[in-house]
């Protein structure tokens, strides 16, 4: 099974497990897919801090995470 690490940014998420991009971009992220903001703001960003910022409650975001076979771990509360 594959763990995604909330605490980890965006970057190195998606660097392990490409998938990463697509399922965030599907669930109300889609800057991500801009060119170059991996790069630049993903390098900082967490799961955590974009739904935050975003609004999004972070229980649907693990919830998808664990629908698409990940073990989300970090401060998912």
């Amino acid at each position: 099974m594959k763990e995604l690490d909330l605490s980890r940014n965006l970057y190195d998420l998606v660097q392990q497990y490409p998938e990463v991009k697509e399922i965030m971009a599907t669930n109300g992220f889609a800057a991500i897919k801009q060119p170059g903001m991996l790069q630049t703001a993903g390098r900082y960003m967490t799961i955590l801090k974009g739904a935050q910022m975003k609004k999004i409650p972070l229980a649907h975001i693990v919830q998808v995470f664990e629908e698409a076979g990940f073990l989300v771990k970090g401060d998912a509360k």
